[in-house]
């Protein structure tokens, strides 16, 4: 079969951290847009990625992303290890204040909070932070945590160009851009506040686009956005 062609996970260029992480989240094997996906990633290219919800492709961005990471900024050495360790009576690590390296922009809550869960898995064995601000809950929570500082910001587009414009979140940090279901974010009416917030990014930055299909308006935009992508497109669900 087609998936018993594909490499496994060790032959994909990862970091033995990494490695621990894929274990700590109990996948076995690469779903095709991991496998498609990982290695460019892992090389800085931009990514252009057709690929349903449910294809694997939240461990597809965020598996290389944070393996290069750790070369980019690697997390304080005094930073208790672990993504959970905020909890009511977890002693709280030390924060280094610093914007995201990282900026993951997703159009809904539940999408936003998934991703957060594989973030914080792999987090628990890399040690960054991840912070997740979304519509409907309260700012100041979302503020002190940008306030105390992360390696990635998970972000529904509303919430977070309010943030911007309070100033309690600043972008100029930011090495890796991921637009996670771009065409639902142009179906809900989010594309004009995508691009105030790709405004405030630095223009040298690497940009992954994922997207169940790739539309007129996406393709119009991508020139602004992407540059020279690799193209991986998935055509069914996989894991």
């Amino acid at each position: 079969s087609a998936t018993e062609s594909l490499p496994a996970f060790d032959e994909l260029g990862l970091s033995d951290e990494m490695l621990r992480a894929i274990e700590n989240l109990g996948y076995t094997a690469p779903t095709p847009v991991q496998a498609g996906s990982i290695p460019v990633v892992l090389e800085g290219r931009d990514l252009l990625a057709a690929a349903q919800t449910g294809t694997g492709k939240t461990a597809a961005f965020l598996l290389p992303t944070m393996n290069n990471l750790e070369h980019i900024a690697p997390p304080k050495p005094v930073r208790e290890r672990g993504g959970r360790n905020r909890r009511r009576g977890a002693k709280k690590p030390e924060g280094n204040g610093r914007g995201p390296l990282m900026l993951v922009i997703t159009p809904t809550r539940e999408l936003a909070q998934q991703i957060d869960e594989v973030a914080s898995k792999i987090a628990d064995v890399t040690g960054h932070v991840a912070v997740t601000v979304v519509g409907g809950v309260s700012y100041k929570p979302q503020t002190a945590a940008l306030k105390y500082g992360c390696d990635i910001l998970v972000a529904t587009p509303g919430r977070l160009v309010d943030l911007i414009e309070q100033g309690a979140c600043h972008l100029d940090d930011v090495k890796v851009l991921v637009l996670d279901e771009a065409d639902r974010m142009l179906d809900m009416g989010f594309w004009p506040s995508v691009r105030k917030i790709i405004a405030k990014l630095p223009r040298e930055r690497q940009t992954l686009l994922f997207s169940a299909t790739i539309s007129g308006d996406i393709q119009t935009s991508m020139p602004t956005m992407l540059k020279d992508p690799a193209q991986v497109e998935i055509s069914r669900s996989g894991q």
